[in-house]
C-alpha cells in the first residue's frame, strides 16, 4: 500500500492502530501517522456487489426451475465481480479531521 500524504510504500500488516470514522474504518499510517480510510465511493460499490451476491445466492437456494437457478447464479457472479472490483481498485484516501470528545 501507498500512503497518499507520505508516499511511503508499506504492507497491509503495519497498520496496527485502527478508528471508528464517519465513514468506517480509518487506519493510521506507520511513517507519517495521519489517518487513512478507503474511497466512499468504492467502499459503496464493494457493499453493492455484496448485497447483490448475497440475494440472487440466497434466492437460488430456494428456486426449483434451472433456468431461473441459472440466471440467479450469473447474476451472483456479476455480484461478485463488482465486489472484487470495488476491493481491487479501491484506495487509501486521507481521512478528513473530526472532532473528538472523548
Amino acid at each position: 500500500m501507498q500512503c497518499p500524504s507520505c508516499n511511503d510504500q508499506f504492507a497491509r500488516r503495519a497498520l496496527k492502530v485502527l478508528r471508528k470514522g464517519d465513514n468506517g474504518v480509518e487506519a493510521q499510517c506507520p511513517k507519517c501517522n495521519t489517518w487513512l480510510m478507503f474511497e466512499p465511493k468504492m467502499v459503496r460499490v464493494k457493499n453493492l456487489g455484496m448485497l447483490i451476491l448475497l440475494v440472487f445466492s440466497v434466492t437460488n437456494f430456494f428456486l426449483e426451475n434451472s433456468d431461473y437457478r441459472l440466471i440467479c447464479s450469473f447474476a451472483a457472479f456479476i455480484g461478485a465481480c463488482i465486489a472484487l472490483f470495488g476491493a481491487f481498485k479501491g484506495k487509501m484516501i486521507a481521512a478528513e479531521l473530526q472532532n473528538n470528545k472523548d
